[in-house]
């Protein structure tokens, strides 16, 4: 758990060294997301700007577009699925909130678990994808779950972080058009970065499909 706090604090140091284009293209993340279709996209530019910002001398808004552009199709396909697994889930949710009993919380546990686990994998799957051989989005989310079962510990130390973040940018709405989506998307990849290189793996050796 202290490893992944650690990898939050350095992707927040990121964030303070390159603050201004973590701005820009925040503003461009919340623009992009409002509709549906083409909220994972933006979310995967923000994670391309975040890799070449951690992994290359500089880094731009190109990079950004650059994320953006190359998985608007991927990532309107990511969008339907989120929105399938939030409905069914959230429908099972409201359709035993009044049952009682051990096994009608078991369930409710269960499909709090799936979202849970389902988003976190997302959280980890975009840099990874960007550190693959040969990207792919199966290949990027079956090695998220993968580093989420190796590293369970680590990954509730960075939830814990991300959830302060998401508080305090629910507390301080402003954030969320500035600095939230850059936050995250640097921390993001500073875990990634942060397992592979404990695992001995860097761009280029994770496996495709």
């Amino acid at each position: 758990m202290i490893a992944g706090l650690g990898a939050w604090w350095r992707g927040l140091r990121h964030l303070e060294h390159r603050g201004y284009i973590y701005i820009w293209a925040n503003v461009l993340w919340v623009l992009l997301s409002l509709p549906i279709l083409t909220a994972p996209a933006a979310w995967a530019g923000l994670i391309r700007l975040s890799h070449a910002a951690h992994t290359g001398p500089t880094a731009d808004i190109r990079d950004f577009w650059d994320g953006f552009r190359e998985n608007l199709k991927r990532g309107a396909v990511l969008a339907v699925l989120n929105l399938a697994v939030v409905v069914v889930n959230v429908t099972n949710l409201l359709a035993y909130r009044e049952q009682t009993g051990l096994v009608a919380a078991s369930l409710r546990i269960a499909w709090m678990l799936i979202l849970a686990l389902w988003f976190g994998v997302q959280f980890y799957m975009w840099p990874l994808f960007y550190e693959m051989r040969e990207p792919s989005v199966r290949g990027a989310m079956r090695n998220a779950a993968v580093m989420i079962l190796l590293n369970p510990g680590f990954t509730m130390g960075l939830w814990l972080g991300v959830a302060l973040i998401l508080v305090a940018s629910t507390v301080l709405v402003a954030a969320w058009l500035l600095l939230t989506g850059g936050a995250l998307a640097a921390i993001a990849t500073s875990a990634v970065l942060d397992r592979l290189e404990a695992a001995g793996l860097r761009r280029g050796k994770l496996p495709g499909d």
